[in-house]
């Protein structure tokens, strides 16, 4: 029933069932959603490094997924590593990225990695997960012990615009054949969180009258106050903040969808 999001304990790890069908989504999403490419948000990066004082050679990406941003920063020539929580998300990147890429299961704030890289970056709305200011900093902490002197942190983030503009239109349908989903939008995020239950028909076989697998997953998702980030960002020892208006060079403004924010490691 609209409004009503299933008790937690009737989903799965979050993102692992919907692994197998992640990358059709991503398309979707952006086809739908307004979220930059991959190939233009490894655009936008390589334009930001390239104005660095010193060169970015070694990547770390945190909540990587299927590896779809490292692929696109591989091919340009960059030593890239990633990190997420999801083993299935995890198991298509390493098909995509082959064995000689670094992939590490961990959930944030752990970053379990004994070097230094010149950039680390999360380009997937992964922050929006993290409750409260204390679960903010604490990631932050943990990307400041990875990251060298000088290197840059970019991330992006939705924002309050675009969840406020979910939570209006509670339901957001596709049927793409083989797959189909819903999201459903269950409250508005003025009230601290914006719940989105996501409801997948997967079919797996070749034959087209194959057998569905439907699957459920809850992503409770928080606005992330700007005035916020840029305070933790700074206790963590992070300057020169700044917000961009969804990888482009243009400042942030009122109807921005995708904060990319970009930080130096002090």
């Amino acid at each position: 029933m609209k409004g009503q999001p299933c008790p937690p304990e009737e989903f799965p790890d979050l993102y692992d069932a919907i692994a197998d069908a992640y990358d059709r989504l991503d398309d979707w999403i952006v086809r739908e959603w307004g979220e930059k490419p991959r190939p233009e948000r490894a655009d936008f990066l390589e334009r930001f490094w390239a104005d660095r004082p010193d060169a970015v050679r070694s990547v770390l990406e945190v909540c990587c997924g299927t590896g779809l941003m490292l692929e696109q920063l591989a091919l340009r020539g960059f030593k890239v590593t990633g990190l997420d929580r999801s083993a299935a998300m995890l198991d298509h990147a390493r098909k995509r990225l082959g064995d000689e890429v670094p992939l590490l299961h961990a959930e944030l704030p752990s970053i379990p990695v004994d070097r230094r890289f010149d950039a680390v970056i999360s380009p997937g709305a992964a922050f929006n997960y993290l409750p409260g200011e204390d679960d903010l900093a604490a990631t932050f902490r943990a990307v400041a012990e990875v990251l060298r002197p000088g290197g840059s942190f970019v991330f992006d983030i939705l924002s309050r615009t675009m969840m406020d503009g979910h939570a209006g239109r509670s339901v957001w349908a596709a049927d793409l054949g083989d797959l189909a989903f819903i999201w459903e939008f269950s409250n508005s995020p003025s009230g601290g969180y914006c719940d989105a239950t996501y409801t997948q028909f997967l079919r797996h076989e070749a034959e087209l009258e194959g057998p569905y697998t439907r699957t459920r997953e809850l992503h409770r998702l928080y606005p992330l106050d700007p005035e916020m980030i840029r305070r933790v960002a700074r206790d963590c020892g992070f300057t020169d903040p700044a917000v961009h208006d969804n990888y482009t060079p243009e400042p942030a403004h009122d109807a921005t969808l995708y904060e990319t924010w970009t930080f130096t490691r002090a």
